[in-house]
């Protein structure tokens, strides 16, 4: 028999470029899919999904870069860079952070809605950027920086135009024009709808990023050979920048129509840290015009920071002029939260992603005048404020560390006159755009600049992070095209080559795990967004989401509420089952209890568990003393939340601790002077202890920041008719009924107060009401009764 020995040298060289393929396929799949995946399956659209497609496809890379080192190269093959140890000491200081977290789910996962950061997402990125060095090149190569750049920015041209099909509702006109009864997902009707995250701002941050990109690359692009310097580029040339111009000018147009300023601020600082490094360095000499277009935007990126040009050529009842924006913590706000937690844990912070845990214990009093002291924001107007406030000051150090060392390593290769004895470059111009080196790598620095100033002044969304890794990755690839390597070669020992093809098949049976175990949680959101969709019809869903993700804290706290709703639903009915009751009640009481377990150190768990034992307390004995504790720990993990203080007052009253109870209610309405349930409380109080005149007071100035509020209104005018000022009562009782025809309690005081004046035709008038608003009330049909005698 004869062996075709260049078959089988065939397959050695396929299953060789099966392994390179799918690490390709990997990394060109991430960097153009990112910036436009998204699913409407799942309750958070962007991120969550975004951070399944990262981990998936990271994972997949690294295997087959394992597999391939270990089958087939038989040897371990690592290039090292003078970064690697930095990129490794934070991950190892993000990965302690997590462990000794305040909320580990949190850590690990994500807050829940927000999703980023998480630990999965940083070692997913950690593993990326090692995926780059080690299997990007900058000329030669299977992947190369240009092929990456390219593809990375048509992703980017692609989530630009799906802006504009957004603002201008192509999407409802293309699905009138598709037959059959075809939809697209509701979200993408809505004019705000890009593919970078859930707001028109944080697609303002990227746009910035990819303009100075832009800018960058169109300022160092090579000319014809035969041109000379300051001449105009031909026609062919001219096609190859019409791509480059179309992306810059577009992205332009919807930063002008978004007029967000941290996105002009990134702009500017940038591009005046470029000009001034290109006009002390002299980096274009006799062609300054490639700076023209950076000039340009540089003075585009003042003006709107100055004042917005448009808003006087569009008129006011524009579409344009009234775009929905996005609820931002302030920067001043952000910076005072995390300093404070950072004292609190100063080594390794609350823990990464766990930001919503430092803002509600620490959020300011000032905070509490504004119209959104409601929100628990869970996330920092800036990323950097986050990091101070999650991490830790080993956070903060390895953090800046790597970003420090990274920029200072930069600059010094730029310095150097030659990185390659082969490079034809001009050696007296190390910066030129004679330097092949410099063409690429101050691009990628001004891309990975524009997106560190962007931390400063924006939060971090999981896009914005990606960017960031992905050019950190690419600039350091681009330091060295002859990187040092440490290899570990096993061909001649076998017994080592099975060891490392068990570690291999340990490695995958963990990723399959980890698939395993995230597509439950997948199953569990998809499951819990069709609760939302309809709650009533679909509590088996939710049910399902929680057994299905039963560390995420979020999905019991949704179901003991809900079966708490159910218990409300039940006892009012006049003949109520007491064994949907009981059921009910002990599984409200159980899932508050999985909640505060998995998250003790999270507000809406103990507070979810303080309402289900307050509203609970007539049916389950003990209930007020816990209900009690359960406040109490929710106002020691958010102590300036007046609605906490109220409510944990509320059940001191029923337990006849007045005294605490209005010591509750006086710090509540130190915190928000014109908080109205905490002076409702007080003003009873003083009624309660005969002290009728300072409730009286109280309730007239809380009726002049409420003059609308029924309840006000009522008790003001109940504090009224039992002090003798009947003809004051009246007014205030008409004045309720006038806002509520239907109000059950004003008809039955006016009525009184008719009464008490001797109208007595007008007293019958408004009890008749009453009784036709509450048929069957034996005490209005025997008041009626009275009367009519």
């Amino acid at each position: 028999m004869n062996f075709d020995i260049s078959k089988y040298r065939y397959i050695e060289i396929s299953q060789k470029l099966m392994w390179q393929k799918v690490i390709k396929l990997s990394i060109y799949a991430l960097v153009f899919l990112m910036p436009l995946f998204w699913l409407s399956f799942s309750f958070e659209a962007f991120e969550f999904n975004k951070g399944y497609l990262l981990f998936i496809l990271v994972s997949i890379g690294i295997l087959a870069w394992l597999g391939k080192m270990i089958f087939q190269d038989k040897e371990i093959r690592f290039r090292r860079t003078p970064l690697d140890l930095y990129v490794l000491g934070f991950l190892v200081v993000m990965i302690f952070s997590a462990l000794f977290s305040q909320d580990k789910i949190t850590s690990l996962l994500g807050f829940y809605g927000r999703f980023w950061p998480s630990l999965m997402g940083i070692l997913s990125l950690g593993g990326f950027y090692f995926l780059i060095t080690n299997n990007v090149k900058a000329k030669e190569g299977l992947i190369r920086i240009s092929g990456l750049l390219k593809v990375f920015l048509w992703s980017a041209f692609l989530a630009v135009s799906i802006s504009y099909f957004s603002l201008f509702g192509i999407w409802a006109r293309i699905e009138n024009v598709i037959p059959g009864n075809w939809q697209f997902p509701q979200l993408m009707k809505l004019r705000i709808f890009n593919s970078i995250g859930g707001s028109l701002e944080q697609l303002a941050i990227f746009l910035a990023f990819i303009s100075v990109l832009v800018i960058g690359l169109l300022a160092f692009k090579e000319k014809p050979a035969s041109a000379p310097a300051g001449a105009t580029a031909g026609k062919g040339e001219k096609r190859g920048n019409l791509g480059f111009y179309l992306l810059l000018f577009a992205s332009l147009f919807l930063l002008m129509l978004t007029d967000f300023w941290p996105a002009w601020l990134m702009i500017l600082l940038t591009l005046l840290c470029f000009l001034g490094f290109a006009f002390w360095k002299r980096v274009f000499k006799e062609d300054v015009g490639r700076l023209s277009l950076s000039i340009f935007f540089l003075l585009i990126a003042l003006i709107f920071l100055l004042f917005n040009p448009l808003q006087s050529l569009l008129p006011q009842d524009s579409s344009f002029s009234n775009l929905p924006s996005e609820v931002l913590l302030e920067q001043g706000t952000s910076w005072s939260v995390a300093g404070q937690g950072l004292k609190e844990h100063l080594v390794l912070g609350a823990g990464l992603g766990n930001f919503s845990y430092t803002f509600a214990k620490f959020k300011s009093v000032d905070f509490l005048q504004s119209e959104f002291w409601q929100i628990r924001f869970d996330r920092a107007g800036n990323h950097i404020a986050e990091i101070f406030g999650t991490v830790g000051i080993l956070g903060i150090l390895s953090y800046f560390l790597m970003v420090g060392m990274f920029l200072m390593i930069s600059l010094m290769i730029l310095k150097s006159k030659s990185q390659n004895p082969n490079d034809k470059s001009n050696p007296k111009e190390p910066y030129g755009v004679s330097n092949r080196a410099a063409k690429i790598q101050i691009p990628l620095l001004l891309g990975f600049v524009v997106l560190f100033i962007g931390q400063f002044v924006f939060y971090q969304n999981i896009i914005l992070a990606f960017s960031f890794w992905l050019f950190l990755g690419l600039t350091v690839v681009s330091w060295d095209r002859t990187p040092k390597e440490k290899v570990y070669s096993f061909k001649d020992f076998p017994e080592v080559g099975l060891i490392f093809s068990v570690i291999f098949w340990v490695v995958l049976i963990g990723f399959a795990f980890c698939f395993f175990s995230l597509g439950k949680y997948y199953l569990a959101d998809v499951k819990y967004k069709s609760y939302l969709v309809n709650p009533t019809q679909n509590l088996k869903n939710l049910e399902e989401a929680t057994r299905l993700a039963e560390k995420r804290g979020t999905y019991h706290i949704v179901l003991a509420r809900t079966y708490l709703q159910r218990f409300a639903q039940e006892a009012a009915k006049s003949t109520p089952d007491n064994q949907v009751i009981g059921n009910m009640v002990a599984l409200a009481v159980a899932e508050g209890k999985a909640a505060t377990e998995l998250s003790p150190n999270r507000v809406a768990a103990q507070e979810t568990l303080g309402v289900i034992y307050r509203d609970i307390r007539g049916v389950a004995q003990g209930a007020l003393e816990w209900g009690t504790k359960s406040f109490e720990n929710a106002l020691a993990l958010e102590p300036r939340n007046p609605v906490l203080l109220t409510e944990l007052g509320k059940l001191k009253v029923i337990d006849n601790r007045i005294t605490e109870a209005r010591e509750l209610f006086r710090r509540a309405v130190e915190l928000m002077p014109e908080y109205l349930d905490a002076n409702l409380q007080l003003s009873l109080l003083d009624e309660s202890e005969q002290r009728i005149e300072e409730a009286i007071r109280r309730m007239e100035t809380l009726a002049q920041f409420y003059p609308f509020n029924t309840e006000v209104l009522f008790q003001l005018g109940r504090l009224y008719y039992n002090s003798d000022r009947i003809d004051e009562a009246v007014d205030l009782f008409q004045q309720i009924i006038r806002f509520a025809p239907n109000h059950a309690n004003a008809h039955y005081s006016l009525g009184l107060a008719y009464e008490r004046r001797g109208e007595n035709e007008s007293a019958l008038r408004e009890f008749e009401k009453v009784l036709e608003l509450n048929p069957g009330n034996e005490d209005v049909v025997r008041k009626i009764e009275e009367l009519r005698k």
